[in-house]
């Protein structure tokens, strides 16, 4: 019987846009456009796909309440098809990681079980054998896990995350690594494609690249600022465009043109053209190839043209139809995106060179290739490791490969902040706020002398004996003239390999700020876990208050630090990175360095540093210990390697990239473990050529 017409009663307009969410969902709908859902615009469209009797039954469930089952939002992303190693090391680790190692790693090991290893997770712990291969039933894990009093304190496995446990272990719980990394499941690999826009920087980079103008000004001035997204500007998940972008790239495309001489730029591509569809067609082809970075697909060719037989017909000349065609070029998606995996078949295969050809010049460089670069993915040699190499050297050798190299490190350790930097002026009634501008200045000149005049790894960064001030960061800092080299520049180089405190980038003060004004330890502390060690922690339980407590007579900061490491609801996270910024404790909240703070309790700068995977943590007396420890260790050389893959691909990195990483950073380290060998190494791996 044919389901009759229902009418939507006014009350349940609240819930058409949850309905339609669902719809989406069953239908595999995975996104749509917009930075909002509208219900006209977005969802009606789709209820209008469904037949009379879906769309009665929908509207019926809202009527009711529109509860939904557990789960119904859940992906299982394929893993009712992954079994032994892929289902172990893509599902499983990344369930132990999110729910059990918080107690249970090798730190931890709270009721004396560690779930980070095979050898102590199949043996157990107080609770007994842990995991039982072949045997769900008789896995301790299993069975705490099926009641729910595991994890502790925290959200239950929901339904699908217990079927995927109990079906790993009755499958015979294949474990393939030799210890599960929570850092490599902290994110979540990106399954899509992301399209990503070039954020300010590459835009200006790009504009001046291809048509020789400079734009940074009124691009700066016109376009919304990118934000941060996991670390980077660069995240393309987060590079959105609005209104406001829209408006801002029409209106730069006729700064840009305004500001060119056409005459040049159509002999370059076109000796004498006429408005003929050859010569036009042939004009626009080259054109085409150089400004949007790739060739031009025919019904983008006979689109363009037809601004010019526009043109023509109205008597204009062809400066005027190519001034035209340029400002629509500007404002093409394939200029402000990169846009990749075009066309099919053979068409494919040629799109992919310039796709590669793309990712290069925009991670060595920060702008579009060049026509050295265009010309070898013509031909078809970037499929050569080879010829990539070699492209990688001579691009490394541009000054624009500095540049960029620079746009990492700022990013990196968010040097922008410094823009806004303002401590309190009772605590800090001495404070020059033009020193914020310097101490990043010097971090930049820091890193340019050891990773480029130098050619130094980027481990050496931690350590490296050595640093550029004004003579008013320098008495900021208290420095020794004596270890000024002799220059007539305002800035110059101080040698500290007799400084017993100073060395490396965690004593500059465009680090030691981001703790604020009372030089926070958890601050310090997680910088140092998150983005040298590749740590992880869980977020502090809902209702937990975080407000910093401030230093007072016979309280540093460090004695707090300890209170907080000894209670039992808050050590068992604090003691993974509180004692990382020990060492630093001796640097206030601009980078001074005190031997007592302002209630005068004496400061020190011993601790300890537990490495990520390990048992036991290591010992420093000094703050010259705790640089060489995090200089000479592995972990820290693979964190910036991860950190520079992210950069160069612009999203997160997760378990299906992790080996793909550990390559990168074998082959890196086997080439001197410096900036140019992990670019090579990210250049040639298969994540840049895939």
């Amino acid at each position: 019987m044919p389901a009759q017409a229902v009418q939507v009663p006014d009350v349940l307009r609240r819930f058409q846009i949850f309905v339609a969410s669902v719809v989406i969902s069953l239908l595999g709908v995975s996104s749509v456009p917009g930075d909002t859902i509208e219900f006209d615009r977005d969802i009606r469209p789709i209820l209008s796909e469904l037949t009379d009797e879906e769309r009665a039954a929908l509207i019926e469930w809202a009527r009711q309440g529109g509860e939904l089952p557990e789960g119904v939002f859940e992906s299982d992303s394929g893993a009712a098809e992954l079994h032994g190693d892929e289902l172990f090391e893509l599902e499983i680790a990344a369930l132990l990681a999110k729910h059990c190692l918080e107690c249970h790693d090798s730190s931890t090991k709270e009721g004396a079980l560690d779930l980070s290893r095979k050898g102590p997770a199949f043996k157990g712990g107080d609770s007994g054998e842990a995991i039982v291969p072949g045997d769900s039933e008789g896995s301790s894990v299993w069975e705490l896990v099926e009641l729910g009093d595991m994890p502790e304190d925290r959200p239950p496995l929901s339904r699908k995350e217990k079927e995927l446990l109990a079906r790993w272990i009755d499958e015979g719980a294949t474990w393939s690594l030799d210890w599960i990394d929570p850092a490599t499941y902290a994110q979540d690999s990106i399954k899509e494609e992301w399209i990503r826009r070039l954020t300010v920087y590459e835009y200006v980079e790009t504009v001046r690249s291809a048509l020789g103008v400079d734009i940074e000004s009124e691009a700066k001035d016109r376009l919304p600022r990118d934000s941060r997204a996991d670390g980077f500007s660069n995240t393309a998940y987060n590079l959105n465009v609005d209104l406001g972008h829209v408006n801002a790239y029409a209106s730069l495309a006729a700064t840009i043109v305004n500001r060119l001489d056409v005459k040049p730029i159509i002999q370059r591509f076109h000796k004498d053209p006429k408005f003929t569809d050859k010569d036009m067609g042939a004009l626009i082809e080259g054109m085409g190839a150089w400004i949007l970075r790739g060739p031009l697909e025919e019904w983008e060719v006979v689109a363009y043209r037809g601004i010019s037989t526009t043109v023509a017909s109205s008597g204009g000349t062809m400066e005027e139809a190519v001034s035209l065609i340029l400002e629509a070029m500007l404002q093409s998606p394939r200029f402000i995106y990169r846009i990749e995996n075009r066309g099919g078949g053979k068409e494919a295969s040629r799109f992919r060179e310039y796709d590669i050809a793309s990712r290069m010049s925009f991670m060595i460089w920060g702008a579009a290739p060049d026509a050295n670069l265009l010309d070898a993915a013509e031909a078809g040699e970037l499929r050569s490791l080879e010829t990539i190499d070699f492209h990688v050297r001579r691009m490394l050798e541009d000054p624009r490969a500095i540049a960029q190299s620079k746009r990492f490190l700022s990013e990196w350790l968010n040097l922008d902040r410094l823009d806004n930097l303002s401590p309190n002026k009772e605590k800090f009634p001495d404070w020059d706020p033009a020193l914020a501008g310097q101490m990043r200045e010097e971090t930049l000149a820091f890193f340019e002398e050891v990773i480029w005049e130098r050619n130094r790894p980027l481990a050496d960064l931690l350590d490296a004996q050595l640093t550029f001030v004004t003579p008013e960061l320098a008495a900021h800092y208290g420095l020794r003239k004596k270890d000024r080299e002799k220059t007539e520049s305002e800035w110059a180089q101080y040698d500290l390999s007799s400084d017993p405190n100073r060395g490396g980038l965690l004593t500059h003060g465009s680090v030691l700020t981001m703790g604020g004004d009372d030089a926070s330890m958890v601050t310090r502390g997680l910088f140092a876990l998150h983005d040298l060690l590749r740590g992880t922690v869980n977020d502090p339980p809902p209702g937990l208050d975080t407000t910093p407590v401030p230093s007072s007579p016979g309280q540093s900061q460090r004695a707090i630090s300890e209170d907080r490491i000894a209670d039992n609801s808050c050590g068992g996270c604090h003691s993974k990175f509180e004692p990382l910024a020990f060492g630093l404790e001796r640097f206030d909240g601009l980078g001074s360095f005190k031997k007592r703070d302002a209630f005068g309790n004496r400061l020190r700068q011993d601790g300890e540093i537990l490495f990520p995977g390990e048992a036991k943590a290591i010992s420093f007396e000094t703050s010259r210990e705790l640089m060489g420890l995090l200089a000479d260790s592995d972990r820290v050389a693979e964190t910036l390697v991860w950190k520079l893959t992210q950069f160069a691909l612009g999203r997160p990195l997760g378990a299906r990239e992790a080996a793909s990483v550990q390559e990168i950073a074998k082959e890196a380290q086997a080439r001197g473990g410096t900036y140019a060998a992990v670019i090579g190494a990210i250049a040639a791996s298969e994540l840049m050529r895939n």
